[in-house]
């Protein structure tokens, strides 16, 4: 499980692209990101977490637990919430 917590945007993006990037190396059978601390999230930053599934075995999706409201309306208005599973 990785927490993300506060903004998520051009500026902080490549340090979410690196801690994936980390995670992922390490082959993980799931993938959950608990974001329920995520105040902002561009749409650039919504398409870097729904692209990392192609890396998950299976054809599995990016858990997304705890959304915030930002997160889900983000998530919802580019259509990026059909590519990961939302929990809560």
């Amino acid at each position: 499980m990785v927490v993300i917590t506060g903004e998520l945007d051009i500026t902080s993006r490549p340090e979410l692209a690196e801690r994936l990037s980390a995670v992922l190396r390490a082959k993980p059978r799931r993938l959950v990101l608990e974001m329920s601390g995520t105040s902002f999230m561009d749409c650039g930053s919504a398409r870097l977490i729904a692209s990392v599934a192609r890396f998950l075995p299976d054809g599995r999706r990016v858990i997304i637990r705890r959304p915030s409201a930002v997160v889900r309306r983000v998530l919802g208005l580019t259509g990026l919430d059909a590519d990961c599973q939302i929990e809560g």
